[in-house]
C-alpha cells in the first residue's frame, strides 16, 4: 500500500482537478505548464489518491526540465475497483476523457500511458474527448532501455565482481523487457515480487529464461520459480548489488530504508523514495538515482521511435548519449558526498528557470508545431528529433563536467 502522504518532492501551487463519475473517482495534478502545455501518464488503481497523483506528476516536470523538454509535468489517476466490468470500465475511462476534453483538445494536458493504463485504456479517455488515436507505441519496451542504460553505469560505479546480483521488486512488463537485454555475464536476477508473491532464487535462470516466463504467464510465473517463498519487503531488503523497486511510489520508506542491503538503487518506477528515506541510504552508502532519471526512455526513447527513429538508432543514441549524463550524475555525487537524487533534481530545477524565461511563440509557430510539425516527411522528423536529442543531452553532460571541475 502505498503511503498516505506525500514525498517530499510532490507539488505545490499546481493545478489539481477531481472528477467524482459514476463508478469512479478521477484525479489530474498539473504540476508545471511550458509554452500552454503538460503532459504525463494516467494511472488506475482502487486505492489511489490525489497525493500520490501529486507526487508523480512533479516527477514528470523534473523529467521533462532535465532534458530540456518543452512541456510540463502532469499525472492523472482514476480510482475505481477491479469488480468493474471490462465495459463498466471503458465507460468510466470514456466519461473520464469527455470531462477533460477542454484540456485535452486544446494540448494543456496530454494524457499518456502508466500503470493499469494501456493502448485500450488510452484510447478510451481520447475517444471521450472526441479525439482518435492512431497507433500507439509500447512505451515499455523503450522505458527499459534507459534503465538498462542507467544500469550498465551503475555497474560501472560499483566495480563489483560479475555478475552482480539483482533484486526487482514489481517485476512487470518494463523489467520483462529490461531482463531481456541482461547478459548473464553481467547481471544475474536474486530476487523477484509480482502481485502474486515474492521469490528468493538461489540458482535463478538466466534474465532472459526468467522474462519468458513473465511473458507466458503473467505475474503468476513467480510462483513457477524455484526457490525460498518471501515478502515484498523481504526483496526490497535483499542483501544485493543492485535494486529495482518498481511497482508503486513511495515504496521505500524509512523502516525499509533503515533494513535495506542493497549497494544501490536503480528504479524503474517513479517516486519510490519516502519520508527520510534517501538521507538514511546515503548516510549508509547507498548509491542512488531518482527514477525519472533512470525510467525517462518511456518518454525520450519512444518519441525519437514516433518520428522516425527505428529501434536500433534508438539503442545507440542512448548508450552514446544518455548513459553519460547517468554517469555524469552519479560521478558528481561521488565528488560532492550527495545523493544522486540530490545532484539530478538541482540540475532539472536550474533549467526549469531556464525553460520559463525562453521567449514566448508565436501563433504560427504554435500551429506550426501543433498541426504542421507531424505532416512533415518522416525523415525529416526523425534527423530533427535525433539532432535535438543529441544537443539536450550533450548540453547537460557539458553542465555536470563543468559542476564537476567547479567542486
Amino acid at each position: 500500500m502505498p503511503s498516505s502522504s506525500p514525498g517530499e518532492g510532490s507539488a505545490a501551487g499546481g493545478i489539481d482537478l477531481e472528477v467524482h463519475g459514476d463508478r469512479y473517482e478521477g484525479f489530474v495534478g498539473i504540476d508545471t505548464i511550458v509554452h500552454a502545455r503538460s503532459a504525463g501518464g494516467v494511472r488506475i488503481a482502487d486505492d489511489l489518491a490525489l497525493e500520490e497523483i501529486r507526487a508523480l506528476a512533479r516527477e514528470m516536470s523534473l523529467k521533462y526540465a532535465l532534458f530540456h523538454l518543452p512541456r510540463g509535468g502532469a499525472k492523472a489517476g482514476l480510482r475505481m475497483g477491479a469488480e468493474l466490468t471490462p465495459e463498466q470500465r471503458h465507460a468510466a475511462l470514456v466519461d473520464f476523457g469527455r470531462r477533460l476534453a477542454p484540456i485535452i483538445v486544446n494540448g494543456i494536458y496530454s494524457p499518456g500511458m502508466d500503470m493499469n493504463c494501456g493502448p485500450e485504456e488510452l484510447r478510451c479517455i481520447y475517444r471521450g474527448a472526441g479525439i482518435e488515436l492512431g497507433p500507439i507505441t509500447d512505451t515499455s519496451w523503450f522505458t527499459a532501455i534507459s534503465v538498462y542504460e542507467a544500469l550498465q553505469a551503475m555497474r560501472i560505479r560499483l566495480d563489483r565482481p560479475a555478475p552482480l546480483r539483482l533484486a526487482i521488486e514489481g517485476f512487470g512488463s518494463v523489467a520483462r523487457h529490461l531482463a531481456d537485454r541482461l547478459d548473464p555475464r553481467d547481471f544475474r536476477i536474486d530476487w523477484v515480487a509480482t502481485l502474486e508473491g515474492a521469490v528468493h532464487l538461489e540458482s535463478p535462470p538466466s534474465p532472459a529464461e526468467i522474462a519468458a516466463k513473465k511473458a507466458s504467464q503473467g505475474d503468476g510465473f513467480v510462483l513457477d520459480l524455484e526457490g525460498e517463498r518471501c515478502s515484498r519487503d523481504d526483496v526490497l531488503r535483499a542483501p544485493v548489488d543492485i535494486l529495482l523497486p518498481s511497482s508503486r511510489t513511495w515504496v521505500i520508506d524509512d523502516a525499509i530504508a533503515t533494513g535495506l542491503r542493497a549497494a544501490a538503487i536503480v528504479p524503474i518506477a517513479n517516486a519510490p523514495f519516502a519520508g527520510s528515506s534517501v538521507q538514511i541510504l546515503h548516510q549508509a552508502g547507498v548509491l542512488l538515482m531518482p527514477g525519472y532519471l533512470s525510467n525517462c526512455g518511456g518518454v525520450l526513447a519512444s518519441s525519437l521511435y514516433d518520428q522516425g527513429l527505428s529501434r536500433n538508432e534508438v539503442e545507440v543514441l542512448f548508450e552514446r548519449e544518455f548513459r553519460p549524463i547517468v554517469d555524469g550524475i552519479l560521478r558528481l555525487a561521488s565528488a560532492q558526498h550527495r545523493p544522486g537524487t540530490e545532484v539530478a533534481e538541482e540540475v532539472a530545477r536550474g533549467h526549469m528557470a531556464t525553460r520559463e524565461s525562453m521567449p514566448h511563440r508565436s501563433l504560427p509557430q504554435r500551429i506550426h508545431e501543433r498541426f504542421l510539425a507531424r505532416k512533415m516527411p518522416r525523415s525529416w522528423r526523425a534527423r530533427k528529433a535525433r539532432s535535438t536529442f543529441v544537443s539536450n543531452c550533450r548540453s547537460v553532460v557539458a553542465e555536470l563536467n563543468a559542476k564537476g571541475a567547479a567542486s
